[in-house]
């Protein structure tokens, strides 16, 4: 890693998340405030900041990669956004795990005849758009969370130790949204959600971790997950979400299986 020797990965790590749940949450706040009734806020400006705040993990990694290790390493970080220094064979596992499970969990809904609330999809002429949409959110999330944060975590702790912590703090970075009326997830347990996130995570990790710490990948993998959930929206049902939930743990132990838990580590 490209690291200050002379850093503690645990303080990094620590004022990373300060900054992260600091500058997103106070651009959730106003819609919080008009969630209460307490402002009125235009439209355009919600979307904004709801929006913006999506940065915020990206915007405290910059910050704290550029002050503490300069230049350099700010430009090495931007580029494992855009850039895949592994294998393009890792395409396939970011594109295809996650319209994958939302797949298989509606089919199996289907066969216990639970109803999709399918209002929830986008137009798919609009599939275009609203990817590249979701894609420059995710990336907002994924040079913090993978590109900054995981990378210290794992010098502390082994990668599936890091994986489980930083899911939970991911899953809790998003509080504000399940007490705003139209997000995703306002219509999700706090816990329910907070489980799919530290569970996502050991996929996040390993992928990071199998293509030379690419955010790239991450992203990809990031976007396509949301991609997915916004036109199989299986979550909107309790039972749709455990099932989706225990799927995302069997394509875990497959991958424990298959490739072994050595193969989880770093190249």
């Amino acid at each position: 890693m490209h690291q200050n020797q002379t850093a503690s990965p645990g303080k990094e790590s620590f004022w990373f998340f300060v900054l992260a749940f600091l500058f997103s949450w106070m651009l959730w706040t106003p819609r919080l405030l008009e969630a209460a009734g307490l402002i009125k806020l235009p439209v355009i400006a919600g979307i904004l900041l709801g929006n913006l705040a999506l940065f915020g993990p990206a915007l405290a990694a910059f910050i704290l990669t550029g002050s503490k290790q300069g230049k350099s390493a700010v430009g090495d970080l931007w580029r494992r956004g855009w850039r895949l220094n592994a294998s393009k064979v890792w395409l396939l596992p970011a594109v295809l795990i996650m319209p994958c499970i939302a797949g298989v969990t509606l089919l199996v809904m289907q066969l216990m005849k639970i109803p999709v609330e399918w209002q929830y999809a986008q137009p798919l002429a609009m599939i275009a758009l609203i990817f590249i949409l979701i894609y420059l959110g995710a990336i907002g999330e994924e040079y913090g969370w993978r590109g900054y944060a995981l990378d210290r975590l794992q010098s502390i702790w082994t990668p599936l130790k890091a994986s489980l912590l930083l899911g939970l703090i991911w899953g809790l970075w998003h509080l504000p949204l399940h007490f705003t009326p139209g997000s995703t997830q306002s219509a999700i347990p706090i816990w329910q959600y907070i489980l799919q996130t530290i569970a996502l995570s050991v996929l996040y990790t390993w992928l990071y971790n199998r293509t030379n710490r690419s955010v790239l990948i991450t992203t990809i993998f990031h976007a396509i997950g949301n991609l997915s959930a916004a036109y199989i929206p299986t979550w909107t049902n309790n039972t749709g979400r455990w099932i989706n939930f225990i799927l995302i743990l069997a394509v875990i132990l497959g991958m424990a299986y298959v490739v072994g838990m050595k193969k989880y580590r770093k190249t």
